[in-house]
């Protein structure tokens, strides 16, 4: 139970990180960091979104589909400019 639980968090801890330099990266106009913070918050949220649905936590589902949502909104609106 604790293996799987550190496993969620470790996953989380990267996402957010990846979502946080993907911020800096896009405000300070760094395109490949960007671009490869952008492309790494997509496939770490779909992995923890496996993952979470795959052991029953929900909400947190819920709140990895959403950053995963809104960093890719923020790509295809952003950047269509």
């Amino acid at each position: 139970m604790f293996k799987e639980e550190k496993m969620i968090t470790i996953l989380e801890v990267l996402l957010v990180a990846s979502v946080i330099i993907y911020a800096v990266a896009y405000g300070i106009d760094s395109l490949y960091a960007t671009v490869y913070a952008a492309m790494s918050t997509f496939v770490l949220g779909v992995i923890a979104i496996l993952v979470t649905v795959f052991k029953r936590k929900f909400f947190l589902s819920i709140y990895n589909f959403l950053l995963v949502v809104f960093v890719f909104a923020h790509v295809m609106f952003f950047w269509n400019l």
